[in-house]
């Protein structure tokens, strides 16, 4: 039995494996399997979260990001998967490979992950679809590439994702379905996948491939993100700079952020976009990232824009940049460099007599 409210004190949930047993499909979300789970077992996904983890409001969380270890037991003892099946729909382990890292803070936003703004159990555009994915599925579900801010194109069928309803323009929040199947919105119950689909960008497709393509290899992986967030962070500046920027590469690319408006969500951090914007700004950046790096260090150096503003622009230099730019100054040689003041002869004695005489003068005490 699966009570509406599980926190309750007065509700003693059974713990035992829940009637309707559904393994995951290729490469599903948590929450898609979750939705998917509930709706099979006749009921809702509030019920079957605040059954499985009755202490955890899973649904203002982002429980695609990952589970702690006592999460995962509670899941596996009702579900009957094993931890290593349920880890597997988690972002954690991408996450790890794109920035090198092997813990992650719950705490903190994480990187290339499309956020989930939760207010209540109300999201805003943070979930992402292919419609024509979604159409032809036996079983409709989300696949955990489209949590992914960096993915804004199906690669099978070649066409822009969208995060909202076609029909009503609200998000997709398939927490809140009570029945169906995933591919309807739950607000006006609009089947989302009935829309006209728009063909992608042969470059964002390319660059699209690349990036799942690096996934497999985590080295490879954290030098290719490395190198991705400096474009894009140089993109969302090239219409800011206060300097003449020279190369005819950058002033095309400065002319199309100027036409998408980009500077309109300067302030908001890539993984905050929506779809659109993501895709506007990973399309331009794909002329960039193909050129080879030593090609691109010599655009960046001579593209009229300081060498300093260039490295600020992110915290550490892609390291496959660094190497052909010029070395930083340390220190010691700046020291050395206005050191010449300490070579300066002294002041000729009798200019130093007359600068005394004549302050003896001002005060009164000649």
């Amino acid at each position: 039995m699966v009570y509406t409210n599980g926190r309750a004190a007065g509700n003693s949930v059974v713990r035992g494996p829940w009637p309707a047993r559904l393994k995951p499909l290729d490469d599903e979300s948590l929450s898609s399997w979750l939705v998917r789970a509930s709706l099979a077992n006749r009921s809702t996904p509030s019920q079957i979260v605040n059954h499985v983890w009755p202490k955890w409001r899973a649904w203002t969380r982002d429980v695609d990001r990952g589970l702690d270890v006592s999460q995962t037991n509670a899941l596996t003892q009702i579900s009957t998967l094993h931890p290593e099946v349920i880890k597997q729909m988690l972002l954690a382990p991408i996450v790890q490979k794109i920035t090198g890292k092997d813990s992650l803070s719950n705490s903190i936003a994480w990187k290339w992950v499309v956020q989930r703004s939760t207010r209540s159990v109300n999201t805003n555009r943070s979930t992402q679809f292919c419609p024509e994915c979604l159409r032809t599925d036996h079983k409709p579900y989300l696949r955990l590439k489209w949590r992914l801010s960096f993915i804004t194109i199906c690669t099978k069928h070649q066409v822009e994702l969208l995060d909202c309803c076609p029909q009503c323009g609200e998000s997709v929040e398939i927490h809140k379905l009570k029945r169906g199947k995933l591919k309807y919105c739950a607000h006006c119950r609009w089947d989302i996948s009935d829309t006209d689909t728009v063909n992608c960008n042969p470059g964002i497709l390319i660059l699209t491939e690349q990036l799942i393509s690096e996934l497999r290899n985590k080295e490879k992986a954290e030098s290719k993100f490395e190198l991705l967030r400096f474009t894009i962070a140089l993109l969302r500046r090239l219409t800011d700079s206060k300097y003449a920027i020279t190369d005819p590469l950058l002033l095309s690319l400065a002319a199309q952020t100027d036409e998408c408006r980009l500077s309109d969500i300067r302030r908001l951090s890539f993984d905050w976009l929506n779809s659109d914007d993501r895709r506007n700004l990973l399309t331009m950046t794909a002329p960039l990232i193909e050129l080879p790096p030593k090609e691109l260090a010599s655009v960046l150096l001579n593209s009229g824009i300081p060498i300093g503003r260039l490295r600020s622009f992110v915290p550490h230099l892609p390291k496959s940049l660094e190497q052909h730019f010029p070395r930083r100054e340390t220190k010691s040689c700046r020291l050395n460099k206005t050191s010449p003041k300490s070579s300066l002869k002294p002041t000729p004695k009798r200019l130093v007599q007359r600068r005394w005489e004549t302050f003896l003068k001002k005060h009164g005490l000649s």
